[in-house]
C-alpha cells in the first residue's frame, strides 16, 4: 500500500506538469486517469475475487508487476515530451495507455492487501487495523509528491518515473520472499454472479455510493490542484510545482495523523468515521470556494484530505463486518473498485467544470455531494464488531 500511495501522488504532481507543458487543457488530465479508472472499477472486484481462489500473494505480485510495467511506459512517455519532439495527441493517448496498464493489472494490490489482512485479524480489531492498512497507501502519499518535486526538478521528470521503477522491483522481491501465506484459498469460493448481485447487495449498496463520491471528490481535488494554484496565484505550472508537492504532502501528512493517531486512540465505530469524514471533506471542498491564498488553499485540502482518510477505513471496515468470508475478497474489491468509479467521473464533473465554467465550479459541486455522502453515512446501521449481517 505503500508504493500504491508513492507511485499515484507522484503522478498527481507530474502529470499535470506533462499536460501543461503539452499545452493540453485541464480536462485531459482527468482524461489520462479516466480509461486507467474505469479498468480499475473492473478488475478491482475481478482480483478480489482471484485473490479468494489463488491466495493473497500470489495476486499481490502480479498488481507490483502491472504497477512496474506502467510506470515503466510513463517514464519513456514523458522522456518524449521532455525531448521537445512529442506531439501533444499522440503523447496524451500513449500516457493514458500507460496508465491504463495500472487500472488493468495493478488494480489487485488493493483488494489482495485488504483481504490479507482480514485473514489474519478478529472482527473486534479489524477496523483499527484496516487503519493502519490504509495509512501505508497515506505515508506513500505523504512521501510521494515531495519526492516528484525533488526528483523532477532535480534530475528530470523521466528519472522520477524509472526511480518508481525500481521501487516497484523491490517491493516486488521483498513480498515474494518476506511475505508468508498463511491462509488457504476458501473452499466455499463466491461465484461470479454472486459478486455481481453484491453490487446491488443492501449491506453494501450504499457503502458503495459513499465511495464512489468520495474518490470523485479527492479525484478533483487532486487533480485540479496544480491548475487551481496557478490561475488563482498566478504562478506558472513550474512554480505550482513545488507548492503544489509540498501542499500535497500536508494533505497527505493528516491522513497519516487520522490512520496513525486519531482512528487508534479514539477506535470509533465506522459510522462515526464515515460520518465525520464525509463532513470534514465537505468543509475542505466549500473553504476552497473561497480561498484567496496560499494558506487557505492548504488548509482547505488538509480538511478535506483528512475526511478522506476517516472515511476509506470507515468504508472498508464496514464492508468486512457486514459480510461472510468467503466474500471478504470480492467485498474487498468492490470497495476498491469505489476509486475507479470516482476518478472517471472525477473529469466529466470538476474538471469539465473547472474548464468551462471557472476554477470555483468544481468545489461548489463537491460542497453539495459531499453534503450529500453525510447523509447516506449517517442513516447507516452501527456495525458491531459482534455481529454478523
Amino acid at each position: 500500500m505503500l508504493l500504491v500511495g508513492v507511485s499515484n501522488s507522484m503522478l498527481f504532481v507530474i502529470l499535470p506538469y506533462l499536460t501543461r507543458q503539452l499545452g493540453a487543457g485541464e480536462m485531459y488530465i482527468g482524461l489520462i486517469f479516466a480509461a486507467s479508472s474505469l479498468l480499475y472499477m473492473f478488475f478491482s472486484p475481478f482480483w478480489g475475487w482471484r485473490s479468494d481462489h489463488f491466495g493473497r500473494r500470489p495476486i499481490l505480485l502480479i498488481g507490483i508487476l502491472g504497477n512496474g510495467f506502467s510506470l515503466l511506459a510513463m517514464g519513456l512517455v514523458s522522456s518524449w515530451i521532455e525531448s521537445g519532439m512529442a506531439t501533444a495527441a499522440i503523447a496524451l493517448v500513449l500516457l493514458a495507455l500507460s496508465r491504463a496498464i495500472y487500472g488493468l493489472v495493478g488494480s489487485s494490490m488493493q483488494p489482495a492487501a485488504q483481504a490479507y489482512i482480514v485473514d489474519r485479524t478478529s472482527r473486534a480489531e479489524r477496523t483499527v487495523l484496516l487503519s493502519l492498512l490504509a495509512a501505508g497507501a497515506g505515508l506513500g502519499t505523504a512521501l510521494g509528491p515531495p519526492l516528484a518535486a525533488w526528483l523532477g526538478s532535480g534530475f528530470g521528470v523521466p528519472n522520477a518515473m524509472y526511480f518508481l521503477v525500481a521501487l516497484s522491483v523491490v517491493f516486488f522481491a521483498s513480498v515474494s520472499i518476506g511475505l508468508p501465506e498463511h491462509k488457504k484459498p476458501t473452499a466455499r469460493r463466491l461465484s461470479g454472479r454472486a459478486l455481481l448481485d453484491m453490487i446491488v447487495d443492501t449491506r453494501l449498496r450504499t457503502l458503495l455510493m459513499i465511495g464512489a463520491l468520495s474518490w470523485m471528490g479527492q479525484g478533483i481535488f487532486l487533480q485540479t490542484l496544480l491548475f487551481f494554484l496557478s490561475d488563482r496565484l498566478d504562478l506558472t505550472a513550474l512554480q505550482a510545482l513545488p507548492v503544489s508537492g509540498t501542499i500535497l504532502a500536508a494533505g497527505a501528512i493528516s491522513v497519516l495523523v487520522m490512520q496513525f493517531g486519531c482512528i487508534p486512540l479514539f477506535r470509533p465505530n465506522p459510522r462515526r468515521l464515515m460520518v465525520v469524514g464525509a463532513g470534514l471533506a465537505a468543509s475542505g471542498a466549500m473553504l476552497m470556494i473561497f480561498a484567496a491564498s496560499v494558506w487557505v488553499i492548504a488548509l482547505a485540502f488538509v480538511l478535506a484530505s483528512s475526511g478522506f482518510g476517516l472515511l476509506r477505513p470507515g468504508i472498508s471496515s464496514a464492508a468486512s463486518l457486514r459480510v461472510f468470508d468467503h466474500e471478504q475478497g470480492g467485498a474487498a474489491g468492490l470497495i476498491g473498485a469505489t476509486a475507479g468509479a470516482g476518478f472517471l467521473l472525477a473529469p466529466f464533473t470538476g474538471l469539465a467544470l473547472y474548464q468551462f465554467v471557472g476554477p470555483f465550479a468544481p468545489f461548489a459541486l463537491l460542497s453539495a455531494t459531499l453534503a450529500g455522502a453525510v447523509i447516506l453515512a449517517m442513516i447507516q446501521p452501527i456495525d458491531h464488531s459482534n455481529e454478523r449481517f
